[in-house]
């Protein structure tokens, strides 16, 4: 689950956490993707069609905006399409099998508590869950806390 992670929406919290010097993302044709500043931390001007635009080494770039296309609005570099689709995709086996999305459910937190341990908490139907998980690369335990405080530990390995 969320193992093709990718964005709608530029990651602009990346920005202040990796500096302006760093990309918060790329893109599949590999070009990077700044957030709304150049590395000098002036505004990015003369942007394409694509969201984005070669800076003074001649190398291309794109820009997360808070306007349409908000990322980069297609692809400036040369990508393979099958059957509508970016080919090949970034791809990982997850760790358990996919379950039903929880529809109705709102995210209402989300910490980490150590190296590789996060607590989110979430609700639905009127009620608050919890979910502590620690995941390393090869393996995941997840505690899902019940509102009634009830916990059920789950252990998964890489498949």
């Amino acid at each position: 689950r969320a193992d093709d992670y990718h964005y709608h929406m530029a990651p602009f919290h990346l920005q202040a956490i990796a500096g302006k010097k760093v990309p918060i993302a790329y893109a599949l044709d590999g070009f990077p993707i700044y957030g709304e500043t150049e590395i000098d931390g002036k505004p990015a001007v003369g942007l394409d069609e694509y969201n984005g635009h070669f800076d003074a080494k001649k190398k291309y770039h794109y820009h997360g905006t808070k306007t349409y296309p908000y990322i980069n609005g297609g692809f400036k570099g040369v990508v393979k399409e099958v059957d509508g689709q970016v080919d090949p995709q970034a791809a990982t086996k997850g760790f358990r099998p996919a379950g039903a999305p929880l529809r109705g459910a709102s995210i209402t937190g989300f910490e980490r508590l150590g190296n590789d341990s996060y607590n989110l908490t979430y609700s639905l139907n009127g009620s608050n869950y919890q979910i502590k998980y620690t995941a390393t690369l090869t393996n995941v335990s997840m505690d899902f806390i019940n509102p009634d405080g009830s916990t059920k530990t789950e252990v998964y390995q890489r498949r």
